[in-house]
């Protein structure tokens, strides 16, 4: 796995943010003009465009969830372009669909960054299916 240390600032600061649930740090790191999209089973789940928009939607993300941790296996990097596979890891405060409040998720998935200056202008996010899920129960 490449050194983490390959990743543009951005990221980091963008992944640090995210892992600590710091909306207005995560909120800093992107665009006025971002562009976020979520995939889930192939199909787009999720799009959000503008900071505002991106904000009330890590607000709402930050509380959803006692705990949410984005990690870094392997990314490809193309001056602008940040392509990082991730493991993602939840766990509900309340539940979701199928997934219950307190149960520890663990998805595996990519996502896709643009960057322009010093911000993220494009955030797309895919994650496996969720009958490649993996639940553990317990924190």
């Amino acid at each position: 796995m490449p050194e983490r240390t390959a990743l543009p600032d951005i990221i980091h600061r963008y992944l640090d943010a995210y892992n600590r649930r710091d909306v207005e740090a995560l909120v800093a790191c992107v665009s006025e003009t971002v562009l976020f999209e979520n995939v889930s089973n192939t199909r787009p789940s999720l799009r959000i465009d503008g900071r505002d928009a991106f904000a009330r939607l890590a607000a709402q993300a930050a509380e959803t969830f006692t705990l949410r941790r984005l990690e870094v296996r392997t990314a490809v990097i193309a001056g602008d372009h940040v392509a990082p596979e991730v493991d993602w890891t939840g766990t509900p405060a309340v539940d979701l669909g199928e997934f219950r409040a307190g149960e520890r998720v663990v998805l595996r998935g990519a996502s896709f960054f643009t960057i322009s200056g010093d911000r993220l202008v494009r955030s797309w996010i895919s994650v496996e299916r969720p009958d490649s899920r993996q639940r553990i129960s317990g924190p």
